[in-house]
C-alpha cells in the first residue's frame, strides 16, 4: 500500500477557494492513465490527463502528463526525489512526435542550455500534489493502473507560464499563458486509455 500523510489545513483552504464544497468522488476503479482533470475558471478551461509510455516515461512512473491550457498543450515526465522531496515536473516535448521513438521526448529544462537561475526558478515552480478525496496528500506520483487521485496541483507552474512560458513549450515564442493558482478536480474516467507514446 502506498504510504500517505495529511496536510488538511493547508489543501482545504486552496479547495475552498477554486471549487463548489463538497468532496470530488474520483471514481475509485479508475485508473489514473483513464482519468481525467479541469479546472474551469475565468481565463478559460484547463485540463489534466495521463499518458501511458510504451516502455517508460520516467524512473519515477510509466505517465506522461500533458496540461492542455486555453493556448497550448505542455508535456511533462513525473520525477520524484528520495525522503522528503516529493514530485517535480520536467518539461519535455511532445512524446507522440517520430523524434521520440528512440531516445524518448526532449528533456525541454536542460541545465546546459538554459542559465543556472532561470533553471533553479523553474524547477522550484515544477512541484506536482495529488490528494484523495479528503484531501490527504498521496506521497507517490500516479502511475498505469493505480487508482487516481481525486486532484492535483501545480500551484506555482502559473508563474512559469507567465514570465516564460517558453521555457517549458517546444514554442520558444510562446508567449505569456495565464493560469491561476487552483486545484485540477477529478472530471471523468475514459473508456479507454490514450494511446501510448514513445518510447
Amino acid at each position: 500500500m502506498r504510504g500517505r500523510f495529511r496536510i488538511v489545513t493547508i489543501a482545504g483552504t486552496v479547495a475552498l477557494a477554486t471549487f463548489p464544497a463538497g468532496p470530488a468522488r474520483a471514481d475509485t476503479s479508475c485508473p489514473a492513465e483513464r482519468a481525467t482533470y479541469a479546472m474551469e475558471v475565468e481565463e478559460g478551461t484547463f485540463s489534466v490527463s495521463f499518458v501511458p509510455a510504451r516502455s517508460y516515461a520516467s524512473m519515477a512512473s510509466d505517465l506522461y502528463l500533458r496540461l492542455t491550457t486555453p493556448q497550448r498543450p505542455y508535456w511533462f515526465t513525473l520525477a520524484m526525489s528520495n525522503g522528503y522531496g516529493g514530485t517535480t515536473l520536467l518539461p519535455v516535448s511532445d512524446p507522440y512526435h517520430e523524434t521520440a521513438r528512440e531516445d524518448g521526448p526532449r528533456n525541454l529544462l536542460d541545465a546546459e542550455d538554459v542559465d543556472a537561475e532561470t533553471y533553479g526558478e523553474t524547477l522550484s515552480n515544477l512541484r506536482f500534489y495529488a490528494l484523495d478525496e479528503r484531501l490527504s496528500f498521496i506521497d507517490e506520483p500516479p502511475a498505469s493502473e493505480e487508482p487516481a487521485p481525486a486532484f492535483v496541483m501545480m500551484p506555482e507552474l502559473g508563474a512559469t507560464l507567465w514570465y516564460d512560458p517558453a521555457v517549458v513549450s517546444e514554442d520558444p515564442s510562446a508567449e505569456r499563458d495565464p493560469m491561476p493558482r487552483g486545484v485540477f478536480r477529478f472530471s471523468a474516467c475514459l473508456d479507454e486509455a490514450p494511446p501510448q507514446a514513445w518510447p
